[in-house]
C-alpha cells in the first residue's frame, strides 16, 4: 500500500534536513500539522479528515507523536518524528541510512587511491587523502559527495581517465568523451561539474579546454562582413547580421569566402570579450571571430579567407591560451599575430597549476612560440599564472581598429 501524500512529503522534507546524517538525530524533527497538509496539497475538508484518521493510526503504533491543541483536543498542532522513528522512516521509503552510505563511499574513495596516476601521481593522492578526510568528519567536498557512492565513483572514474592523458591540442570533446568509455555528449553535459573536480585535482580553476579539448562546434560565431561562394555561381553575403553562425557544412561546400574587412581579430573568450569587441567594431573592418582551439569549421573558413588578409588574435596569457596560439599557428597557412597577449602580474598570487607546470617547457621549446617567449618565460620566471584573463582588460572604446583606450 502506497504511503499517504501527507506522509510522502513529512518524509520529503525530513530527508532534506537529516537525511544524510552520519548518526542518528538527537532531537526529534517536527513540522506544523496544517502547514504540512498545505505543502502536500491536502486541500479539501474532506481529504483533511482523511488525513486526521490516518496520522492518528500511525500515532497508536508510536512513530510519530502529534500534539494537541491545550483545550479541544480534535485539534492536531504539531506531528513529531522522535529519533527513535528515523529508522522506520528510512525504511518505508526504501532509503539507506547514512554510515552505510558513507561507507561504502569510503571504499570506492580506497580503491581509487590505490590507481596509479601516470601524470598527476602527487596530485591524486592529495585529493584520494582530501577526500578521506571529509568524508570521515561526515563532510562533502564539492563537487564530490559521500551521499552518492554510485556517482561519486562516476566521477572520479572520469577525472582519472580525462586527467591522466596528454590529449592532442584540439581533440574535440565528444571524441574524447567517446575515447574514454562514455556517451558522446557525456562531458558535455557535466562540463561545470568535471571541470570542478579538475580545479579539485589541480588546485586552479581547470577548463576542458586547458588540456586541449575543443568544443564539437558545427559552426563558427563570427561579428563583421563576410560572404560564402558556392561552385555553382551562387553566394551567400550575410551582411549586416550582428553575429551569424556559420555552418561547417556551408563552409565545406563553399569554395571561397571573401570580406571587405582589413583583418581577422579572433578572440579565446566567447561568452564576454568576443561581444565586448563586436560590439565596439562600428566601422566594421575587422572580421572578428570566436574561438578556443581551432575547430575543423574555423579551420576551414580560414582555408578560404583571402590569404593576404593578417590575422590577429587575442587569448588568456596563461599557459592554455599560448597554447591555444600554437595551435592557431599550426593550424593556419598565415601569420598569426598576437594582439594585448602580454604577461601582467596580478594583485594577489595565481599559481601555476600541476598542468601549467607540464606545458610550459613546450611551450618555451616552440620555434613557433619564438616571437612571444619572453612572455611565456615571464610566467615560468614567477611561477604565477598572472593577470591573465582577457576579461580584466574590459571592454575597448567603440570605434574599431586598433580598439585603443
Amino acid at each position: 500500500m502506497n504511503p499517504p501524500v501527507w506522509l510522502v512529503e513529512f518524509h520529503r522534507q525530513w530527508h532534506a534536513a537529516r537525511g544524510k546524517r552520519v548518526t542518528t538525530s538527537k532531537r526529534a524533527f517536527s513540522r506544523s500539522w496544517e502547514k504540512l497538509l498545505d505543502d502536500a496539497e491536502v486541500i479539501t475538508a474532506e481529504d483533511r479528515a482523511t488525513a486526521t484518521r490516518e496520522i492518528e493510526s500511525l500515532e497508536l503504533s508510536e512513530h510519530l507523536v502529534l500534539k494537541r491543541h491545550r483545550y479541544r483536543k480534535y485539534l492536531i498542532e504539531r506531528v513529531t518524528l522522535p529519533p527513535t522513528g528515523e529508522t522506520w522512516l528510512r525504511e518505508l521509503f526504501g532509503g539507506t541510512p547514512g554510515a552505510e552510505l558513507l561507507q561504502a563511499s569510503l571504499v570506492v574513495v580506497a580503491e581509487f587511491s590505490e590507481q596509479s596516476h601516470g601524470r598527476f601521481p602527487n596530485e591524486w593522492k592529495a585529493l584520494c587523502d582530501s577526500l578521506r578526510i571529509a568524508f570521515s568528519a561526515g563532510r562533502s567536498l564539492r563537487p564530490f559527495s559521500w551521499t552518492r557512492p554510485n556517482a561519486l565513483r562516476q566521477l572520479l572514474d572520469v577525472l582519472f581517465h580525462l586527467s591522466d592523458r596528454d590529449w592532442p591540442a584540439g581533440t574535440l570533446i565528444r571524441a574524447a568523451s567517446v575515447s574514454i568509455g562514455l556517451d558522446s555528449k557525456f562531458l558535455e553535459r557535466r562540463q561545470r561539474s568535471i571541470e570542478s573536480a579538475l580545479a579539485r585535482l589541480l588546485g586552479a580553476p581547470v577548463a576542458l579546454k586547458s588540456l586541449g579539448l575543443a568544443p564539437g562546434d558545427a559552426h563558427v560565431e563570427l561579428h563583421g562582413p563576410i560572404c560564402l561562394h558556392f561552385p555553382d555561381g551562387q553566394s551567400h553575403d550575410y551582411g549586416d547580421l550582428r553575429e551569424p553562425l556559420i555552418s561547417a557544412a556551408d563552409l565545406a561546400r563553399c569554395t571561397a569566402v571573401s570580406t571587405t574587412a582589413d583583418r581577422i581579430l579572433s578572440i579565446e573568450n566567447r561568452k564576454t570579450t568576443f561581444r565586448q569587441y563586436a560590439a565596439a567594431n562600428h566601422d566594421r573592418r575587422t572580421l572578428i571571430i570566436a574561438t578556443s582551439f581551432p575547430s575543423p569549421a574555423l579551420r576551414t573558413l580560414l582555408d578560404r579567407l583571402p590569404p593576404e588578409l593578417p590575422h590577429y588574435h587575442f587569448g588568456d596569457t596563461d599557459p592554455a591560451g599560448w597554447h591555444i596560439l600554437l595551435k592557431l599557428r599550426e593550424a593556419c597557412a598565415r601569420q598569426v599575430i598576437p594582439f594585448q597577449m602580454n604577461w601582467r602580474p596580478a594583485a594577489k598570487p595565481n599559481p601555476l597549476t600541476p598542468y601549467d607546470l607540464q606545458l610550459l617547457p613546450r611551450l618555451i621549446a616552440s620555434p613557433l612560440l619564438a616571437d612571444v617567449r619572453a612572455e611565456i618565460e615571464s610566467a615560468s620566471a614567477q611561477k604565477d599564472r598572472g593577470d591573465f584573463e582577457q576579461e580584466t582588460l574590459g571592454p575597448p572604446p567603440p570605434g574599431g581598429w586598433p580598439f585603443e583606450k
